[in-house]
């Protein structure tokens, strides 16, 4: 997944499976890196299901039939796992 930046998505939609896949937006891509600050584990996402965020833009060209292209832009659930409560003031 990081390495070539793709996603596959299974949902539901209108009450019947849909398959949905496209791609990762740089800046989520850029928290798959090792060493990276908030770190995402690419082999505990696909553990469990998630909430996520994803863009759909409606491509039309020229002689061609309408589309739609999708990009994971955002794991919730990564978030608020990330996010540390403030240390403690010190009296």
């Amino acid at each position: 997944m990081p390495e070539t930046r793709c996603f596959e998505l299974k949902t539901t939609l209108h009450g019947a499976p849909h398959l949905v896949h496209g791609t990762i937006s740089q800046q989520l891509a850029a928290r798959f890196v090792e060493g990276a600050p908030e770190h995402i584990d690419p082999g505990q996402v696909a553990l469990q299901p998630r909430r996520v965020e994803v863009m759909t833009r409606e491509i039309h060209e020229r002689h061609r039939a309408p589309r739609k292209v999708y990009c994971l832009t955002r794991l919730f659930d990564f978030e608020t796992q990330t996010r540390a409560d403030p240390a403690p003031a010190m009296a």
